[in-house]
């Protein structure tokens, strides 16, 4: 399984417009960083954020071509996540088969209230969470995690290993762990580095080394990074002493391979 991160900004893109703070005149080029989204083997998107266009135009001036989209995965409706949806269906150069919609009825609705045009394209196709569809031989499946009111979900990709999505996540019950425990690659919400910066609906980086620790996964990246965290250098550093060798920071273009 490729996996590779489009965005992995939070609700912001990052230099911010004006900030001359460490990361925003940071010259490092891991430091810059658009809202998040990943590829997974070339043909299945997750999450439509407001960057999707250009994310994509970048990759297609390589050998990449827009007509491999598969299927689209919405997390949730948050804006971050959904507000590239409507330049998603301009694609031109498609194979004929409609690419899939695919999200939880709630996600849809959310979807609907925020992008009033046509999805077309898009052919939508309802997941129950917990339960499972396949696509090109990879296992999916949405377990509901605790974001704000607004449902939000972690994605579970199983081909030969397991991928575990969850960019935005406040936190997860210990009754509800289950499922999450002993993937291969699990990327977790890094919106913050501690409590300074952290908001009501996210965890810190400190709160998911924690959590990484007991759901013990081969591997454990941050994504969604937010303003108030640090340079990718010093998360970095940080990730590895506190975590482990295992853990470290997603940066956009960063390609994995499962």
């Amino acid at each position: 399984m490729k996996i590779l991160f489009l965005g992995t900004s939070a609700g912001w893109p990052l230099p911010r417009l004006g900030c001359s703070c460490q990361i925003c005149k940071s010259k490092d080029p891991r430091d810059i960083r658009l809202r998040p989204a990943v590829l997974i083997n070339d043909s299945i998107l997750i999450d439509a954020p407001p960057d999707i266009y250009h994310q994509l135009l970048k990759i297609s001036n390589s050998s990449y071509l827009i007509s491999n989209i598969k299927a689209l995965i919405l997390t949730h409706a948050h804006p971050d996540h959904v507000l590239g949806f409507y330049d998603l269906t301009h694609l031109y150069n498609r194979v004929e088969k409609e690419p899939k919609l695919i999200t939880t009825q709630e996600v849809l609705n959310g979807l609907r209230q925020i992008h009033r045009f046509s999805i077309a394209p898009f052919k939508p196709e309802i997941i129950v969470p917990k339960e499972t569809m396949v696509i090109d031989n990879i296992k999916i499946a949405f377990y509901p995690v605790h974001h704000n009111h607004t449902p939000c979900y972690a994605i579970k990709m199983k081909g030969e290993k397991i991928f575990l999505y969850i960019p935005d996540i406040k936190r997860l019950p210990r009754s509800e762990r289950k499922p999450f425990k002993g993937v291969d690659l699990l990327v977790l919400d890094g919106s913050s580095l501690g409590k300074r910066g952290q908001t009501r609906i996210h965890q810190s980086i400190e709160e998911g080394i924690r959590l990484a620790q007991e759901l013990n996964p081969k591997q454990c990246f941050f994504t969604h990074i937010g303003h108030i965290t640090g340079t990718y250098k010093d998360l970095e550093k940080f990730v590895q002493k506190n975590g482990g060798r295992n853990f470290h920071i997603a940066y956009d273009g960063l390609e994995l391979q499962l």
